[in-house]
């Protein structure tokens, strides 16, 4: 099935279309939002987000924008829309490509009704989207982010990325080299 076709689901559609290997649906379905921008004359850039200091889950790690897809959401469209502009101010005017999803699990300790610790398993599929947005124009949430920057390929050895999401960042890049014409061109 086509990544696309995705953006018309419901979290439980997706839950039940796209499964773990063993055949379980996951316990989470999250976005992943790709901004690209192009300066004339320049390279191509996508925006990062590097996570709070006080995030749980990987503090001070760079990402693209996104989040899980909430009840609140019809669709995973409009989970994209909502994520973006949640952590970047940012609006979403119409997503023109899919890039490579991964899934990943979390282990994390619960308290129990009786006070005691359970290690729980969730599992997760990151569905991945190039997004134009209306204005480059970012405001970070800084609940969630310490600092947004746009990098170029070159940029891309230096920053402090898990494995995953560099080969997402990494299929980004080739995705909007290949594909400049779909993002315009701004003014230096």
């Amino acid at each position: 099935m086509d990544a696309m076709d995705a953006l018309r689901m419901s979290r439980t559609e997706c839950r039940n279309i796209y499964r773990q290997d063993n055949g379980e649906p996951y316990d989470k379905i999250v976005i992943g939002a790709v901004i690209p921008k192009r300066i004339l004359g320049g390279s191509p850039e996508i925006l990062l987000l590097k996570r709070a200091a006080d995030e749980h889950f990987l503090p001070n790690v760079l990402e693209i924008p996104g989040g899980k897809v909430e009840d609140v959401d019809r669709t995973v469209m409009d989970a994209v829309k909502r994520e973006v502009f949640e952590e970047t101010g940012m609006e979403v005017q119409k997503v023109i490509g899919a890039i490579k999803s991964f899934d990943y699990t979390v282990e994390r300790t619960i308290t129990k009704a009786d006070g005691g610790e359970t290690n729980v398993l969730s599992s997760t599929l990151q569905l991945n989207f190039v997004c134009r947005v209306t204005k480059h124009d970012l405001v970070v949430n800084p609940e969630e982010h310490s600092e947004g920057k746009f990098i170029k390929r070159p940029d891309l050895a230096e920053l402090d990325l898990t494995e995953q999401m560099r080969a997402v960042v990494e299929d980004a890049l080739v995705w909007v080299e290949k594909n400049s014409s779909d993002v315009p061109a701004l003014e230096a």
